[in-house]
């Protein structure tokens, strides 16, 4: 079973930026806002869900992109906000039981 959004992985390996698209994940944006002393912040994240049948293993640190992007890091990542709206990974999460064994990245 394929879910129905695209994703576009930029990943460092060795000092260059390599990208990824992995098409039939589930891509979920969280709204969410915390309150501090300042105030009420922002504190939106999202939750990708990656079948393990793709063969991709995403990664802390990785950075997200809803949607096929079709653009290569020139020199650094910053690069990307220029774009859409880049999500960085914090947590990954594996479920390798039952008849949909995936990976569930966390990241803001």
């Amino acid at each position: 079973m394929m879910f129905v959004h695209d994703c576009t992985v930029y990943r460092e390996e060795n000092g260059v930026w390599k990208r990824y698209v992995l098409q039939g994940v589930l891509w979920q944006d969280v709204s969410a806002a915390k309150l501090e002393k300042s105030g009420w912040k922002d504190a939106n994240t999202v939750e990708v869900y990656i079948p393990h049948s793709l063969g991709f293993k995403v990664k802390k640190k990785d950075m997200l992109l809803k949607g096929v992007v079709d653009y290569e890091i020139q020199k650094k990542p910053s690069e990307l906000y220029a774009i859409g709206d880049v999500r960085t990974v914090t947590t990954v999460d594996s479920y390798d039981f039952g008849g949909l064994k995936h990976d569930k990245a966390g990241g803001r």
